[in-house]
This record gives structure tokens, sequence and C-alpha cells, in this order.
């Protein structure tokens, strides 16, 4: 569908994804397919503390009942990288405010060609919102 140079610009780009729940999931699951991150310099960041539990596996489609317990970004990062193995993927279990700036710093955030937010926590979307436009 993509043409080979749109698809290497997919690939090259680093994006930063915060939320494995359900807009997360289908997040990822749609970059994977596009190989977004998925060239040679290309990565994909997700971040999110939650772990699995039983009410998450009627929304979030990439968990399955063997997935309860297990932290949402890492499961969600290994499912998607099956549908794609050229799919680079890195997975954090850490909150996103000032007190992970030391994980997330100025250098992180400098890297990235775009941020997206998939998050159900108005404080972590209102941090997450301040750092997208100091480094607009």
């Amino acid at each position: 569908v993509f043409g080979k140079t749109f698809r290497k610009k997919l690939g090259a780009l680093r994006y930063f994804l915060v939320g494995a729940g359900a807009i997360g999931c289908e997040m990822l699951k749609n970059w994977a397919m596009m190989g977004v991150g998925a060239g040679e310099n290309g990565k994909v960041h997700v971040t999110d503390m939650d772990t699995i539990e039983r009410s998450n596996l009627n929304r979030q489609f990439l968990f399955r009942s063997s997935d309860i317990q297990k932290l949402k970004s890492t499961t969600a990062g290994e499912k998607v990288t099956q549908m794609n193995p050229n799919f680079n993927c890195v997975s954090y279990d850490s909150k996103v405010g000032p007190d992970t700036e030391d994980l997330f710093d100025d250098e992180f955030f400098g890297s990235l060609d775009g941020v997206c937010n998939a998050l159900d926590n108005v404080q972590a979307r209102m941090y997450m919102d301040q750092r997208c436009i100091y480094f607009g």
C-alpha cells in the first residue's frame, strides 16, 4: 500500500507511546503493521506502570488470560513484535511525571519524532502536554 520511500520514513520514526491500555494497544498494533519504528534507526518507546487485570481482557485485545498480572507495556510490546518482528519496541514500567525525568529526560524527548498519549490519567496527560509544548 505504501511506497518504498514512505515505508522507509515510517521505519525511521522514533515515537513515544504513553499508555498501553485499550488505546495504546490499538496504536501499537497499527504502528507495527504500518512499520513505524521498524527501520534501521527507528524505535517506539512505550510506558505503562499498570499490570493486566481480568477486566482488561474484553477491551485490550493484545492480552489473554495467561497475561494477567504481567506488565501491560512489556506484554503489548512483545505481542506486536510477534506481528512484525522488525518492530523496534522498548518497554518501560514507569509513569511519566517530574519524578521520572531522570529516565525520560531532555535527551530522550529531544530524540523523538513524536509522542502519542493513550492515558486515562488527567495529571499525566497535563504533564505530557507540557513536555510536548516545551520540546515543540
